[in-house]
């Protein structure tokens, strides 16, 4: 089965400091991971760059085999959901309905 998430080669840089530094991952479906590191060492860039907020220096990132944009978040959640985490507006339940 092809990994569900993987980085090849990916770098991330400010000016001349360095965020990632060719990084190499491949995720399987149905793992939990957990991201460790000090403050300062590319978490919340790697994270970023994962859900497409960020454009990495050089290196690529796959998710389900495609590059994080709309077509990844669409895939997850549905064609017909049009605002993730808003139920009021994705589903036929609203903020009003019992359930």
């Amino acid at each position: 089965m092809a990994p569900v998430l993987q980085c090849m080669g990916l770098t991330k840089t400010y000016g001349r400091k360095i965020a990632l530094n060719q990084v190499f991952l491949n995720l399987e479906r149905g793992r939990i991971i957990g991201l460790l590191g000090p403050n300062g060492s590319g978490k919340t860039t790697l994270i970023k760059i994962m859900n497409g907020l960020l454009k990495p220096t050089a290196g690529e990132v796959l998710i389900n085999g495609q590059r994080p944009g709309i077509d990844t978040k669409l895939r997850r959640f549905g064609p017909r959901t049009r605002y993730p985490g808003d139920a009021s507006r994705s589903s036929g339940f609203g903020r009003n309905s019992a359930v």
